[in-house]
């Protein structure tokens, strides 16, 4: 057992600069830590969070900067870091409100009568919301009641649409939360959902678990771990373009072309992202005079990796892995994917919020943050 006086943390930023990353390292057996911890290098003092979970216990900073090939070397101590608020989480009837250093970011909405769970709104740089609230039947513009903000789903699963709200529609129904953290660096939010058909026959299990991160209020960013399960039969998932793992709404405001659409090859707007393949996927343009946007980043261990994006001008965003006949027809190919009985898949993304666009927001480098992380390791002294 160390004490954490004489526990160093080493970071290593590789070959890409660092800032504001968020970082979290396994600790070696044995290691005994504080909830709380402070990491110190030079007149550096950052916050620290250990959090306990099956797979042990998990350093958790974010990095402030740190020049690409360079290492800094912390001292990890007892007692917090820099003041800050962190993040934090609270329940109410059928909802969690997420606040980052004390000013409302989310509300992670679950009621009952919902067709699935979905974060909304998602606050931005000065207080902005980036993603579309949802508007009353009638009201002008309205259209696609199913576009909640950011949500999970897909549109034919068994043969069940769990995308659209039409009659007959499938369901996500939230089932019960079995972990809630909040603390100086992250909070996270572990959920049991099941998908299920219309006349509420289960399709499928799924444990979802909703990361978000103390990042400065110029960028936000929240990861996204979803684990699908199947119980004694397959569950096929079927082409169409209907549907996607994770899912955005943009606030109007900055549908293509008053904003701009680019993806991690360079496409812009509709015509030339609509069907492509893309490690990431960006959304940018001027909500209330500022200047902002909101991308969603595919890892490389997903299925179909690198993902397809069903984006188009009028503000929605999603990755969708399935709908390949309509994202590329004169291949001849088809997206369907059956799952086995009695198995499991993870999809993993991050939602990341910027100010500017994709450059300014420097969209490329929370990518690799989210990929290809700094090195960090934790040794005891002597």
């Amino acid at each position: 057992m160390s004490a954490p006086e004489s526990l160093r943390l080493t970071v290593n930023a590789g070959p890409h600069a660092r800032l504001n990353t968020p970082c979290y390292l396994p600790l070696p057996a044995g290691t005994e830590l504080p909830d709380v911890v402070a990491l110190v290098a030079g007149k550096t003092r950052l916050p620290g969070q250990v959090e306990r979970g099956p797979d042990g216990r998990r350093l958790h900073f974010i990095l402030d900067r740190l020049s690409a090939g360079q290492s800094k070397v912390f001292r990890i101590q007892a007692g917090a870091g820099s003041p800050s608020c962190g993040v934090g989480l609270r329940k109410g009837k059928g909802s969690v409100s997420v606040a980052i250093n004390g000013q409302l970011f989310t509300r992670y909405l679950h009621q009952p009568d919902l067709a699935r769970p979905y974060l909304s709104p998602i606050t931005g740089p000065d207080g902005v919301e980036m993603t579309r609230r949802i508007e009353k039947r009638g009201t002008p513009g309205y259209d696609h009641a199913h576009h909640r903000s950011v949500w999970v789903a897909h549109g034919l699963v068994n043969g069940t649409d769990n995308w659209s709200e039409e009659e007959g529609h499938g369901r996500t129904v939230h089932q019960d939360f079995e972990a809630m953290t909040s603390g100086p660096v992250t909070a996270a939010i572990a959920e049991r959902c099941e998908w299920v058909a219309a006349a509420g026959r289960r399709i499928l299990n799924e444990d979802r678990n909703i990361r978000f991160y103390a990042l400065p209020e110029s960028m936000r960013c929240v990861d996204f771990t979803i684990t699908l399960k199947t119980g004694e039969d397959a569950v096929l998932f079927g082409d169409t373009k209907e549907g996607g793992m994770l899912s955005v709404r943009v606030n109007p405001q900055i549908n293509a072309p008053a904003g701009t659409i680019e993806n991690s090859f360079g496409g812009v707007n509709e015509d030339e992202t609509w069907g492509k393949r893309a490690h990431w996927c960006d959304y940018s343009g001027t909500i209330d005079g500022v200047h902002a946007g909101i991308a969603i980043l595919d890892h490389p261990r997903n299925l179909g990796h690198p993902v397809y994006w069903h984006v188009r001008n009028y503000g929605l965003m999603t990755a969708n892995p399935f709908g390949v006949s309509h994202f590329e027809p004169e291949s001849g190919k088809r997206g369907d994917w059956v799952m086995p009985a009695q198995s499991d898949v993870t999809f993993r993304y991050r939602l990341y919020v910027h100010a500017g666009d994709a450059a300014r927001g420097r969209v490329r480098e929370a990518y690799h943050d989210y990929v290809n992380p700094p090195h960090c390791s934790v040794a005891s002294e002597g």
